[in-house]
């Protein structure tokens, strides 16, 4: 088949597959808005399959995805250990596939129905922001004119940035594209204001018109353009997280300042390594995110835990079995008022189950030397379920090297130990 085929061929399986979902939804009697902030690990057609099921249709005015882009490649993250010396070394490991070996067409099968289902959960004013680079931007902006019409085209933002690779054969490839539509034409936007320098940086003094000096000149205020100049997370940065893909937090700030206001729900569903939910904490809006990898969600609950945002984390999915072991240990317990229990807890024994097919060769020797100087070291965090129903549902995180993991319940809870890696394992509670 074609290229043009392809993307015909796809842009129907994936209508036929949303037509599916969409028939089995239940369909609430009232929208609700949940004010708590939530993580998911899951599957994201399951996921926004369910939020339309909690009544969250047309709740989101921001959506921005990061979605696989088609690329063929296989993307790392990377963790530092230490061996007996206590020498540290950084270990490469795989994060995440985008292979999508069986066709184009397949690519666009699963675009489609989950951008159908965003434009489902996208409020009529709401703005969907859909970031790719050149190997599948054209691919999509096809798909998006067909499922939200050509009309619905906001605009085409590019971003760039310095770092990245170059070749010899080719211009140096250093920005990608977001493509940003509306669910309809009465959608909100805030464009911010930006410095155009005058010529020769000297003053125009045209009437009615507000100049302003600084050291480079006399300038005025301009909407911004559609091309912006933002660095990349450098190595040195401390936002940086070693994930492979991680996007700036000044991108993200300034994609949901331009689209929502305090206080409204935002939205991503291929959150990576969580900048996006990350700034959405930050600027005060609520936010929605989600993740099928266990070490892209590990890492955003490791950062916006330290940010200091208050979520909920929910996984779609019982998680795997691991060969390792986890033991907390239930330092103390204070009997309070209300009947409930203040618990201290800590890690007391950790196994990790490390898959070494995972990390790249020349480092595995470093992951056997730090196993054998000290396994704690794998343990990451701990999260607790302090109301435990037999589905976990996480509301406190705690560093692994705590002393004190301190929480209240009435004595109904479960503890998850998670890895460098992004694996969990149930621990076993041991009472003092």
């Amino acid at each position: 088949m074609t290229v043009i085929e392809q993307i015909l061929e796809g842009i129907n399986k994936g209508r036929a597959m949303y037509d599916c979902v969409h028939g089995s939804l239940i369909r609430p009697d009232e929208k609700r808005s949940d004010s708590l902030n939530e993580l998911c690990l899951g599957d994201n057609l399951a996921y926004m399959t369910d939020l339309t099921n909690r009544g969250l249709s047309g709740a989101f005015r921001l959506i921005y995805i990061d979605p696989p882009f088609f690329t063929r490649s296989s993307f790392n993250a990377s963790v530092s250990v230490k061996d007996s010396s206590g020498s540290s070394h950084k270990v490469h490991h795989l994060a995440y596939d985008d292979k999508f070996d069986r066709s184009l067409e397949y690519y666009i099968e699963n675009m489609t129905v989950r951008l159908l289902m965003m434009k489902d959960l996208l409020a009529d004013d709401g703005l969907m922001w859909i970031h790719l680079d050149w190997h599948s931007s054209h691919y999509i902006k096809l798909v998006l004119d067909e499922l939200m019409g050509e009309k619905n085209f906001v605009n085409e933002i590019i971003w760039q940035y310095k770092s990245g690779g170059s070749g010899k054969r080719h211009f140096a490839r250093k920005h990608d594209t977001i493509l940003v539509y509306s669910k309809t034409s009465g959608y909100r936007i805030n464009v911010p204001k930006e410095k155009s320098y005058n010529r020769d940086r000297k003053p125009y003094r045209f009437r009615g018109v507000a100049e302003y000096k600084d050291e480079g000149g006399w300038y005025t205020l301009v909407n911004m353009k559609d091309v912006w100049s933002i660095d990349m997370v450098g190595r040195t940065s401390s936002e940086r997280t070693g994930y492979a893909t991680q996007k700036p937090l000044e991108l993200m700030k300034r994609i949901i300042e331009a689209s929502t206001d305090e206080g409204d729900l935002v939205g991503d569903f291929f959150c990576g390594s969580g900048s996006l939910p990350e700034a959405a904490h930050m600027l005060g809006r609520r936010w929605i995110a989600c993740d099928s990898e266990e070490l892209a969600a590990a890492m955003s609950r490791r950062r916006l835990r330290k940010a200091g945002a208050d979520f909920r984390f929910t996984r779609l999915e019982e998680a795997s079995p691991r060969n390792g072991r986890a033991d907390i240990e239930v330092v103390s317990k204070d009997a309070l008022s209300d009947g409930r229990t203040l618990y201290k807890c800590r890690l007391k024994d950790f196994v990790p189950d490390v898959d070494t097919g995972s990390i790249q060769m020349k480092d595995r020797v470093y992951v056997e030397e730090a196993l054998k100087a000290d396994r704690l070291q794998f343990a990451d965090h701990v999260m607790i379920d302090p109301d435990y129903n037999g589905s976990f549902e996480s509301r406190y995180i705690f560093d692994a090297a705590e002393d004190s993991m301190s929480f209240i319940s009435d004595g109904n809870f479960a503890a998850v130990v998670v890895d460098r890696f992004g694996k969990e394992y149930p621990a076993e509670v041991i009472n003092e």
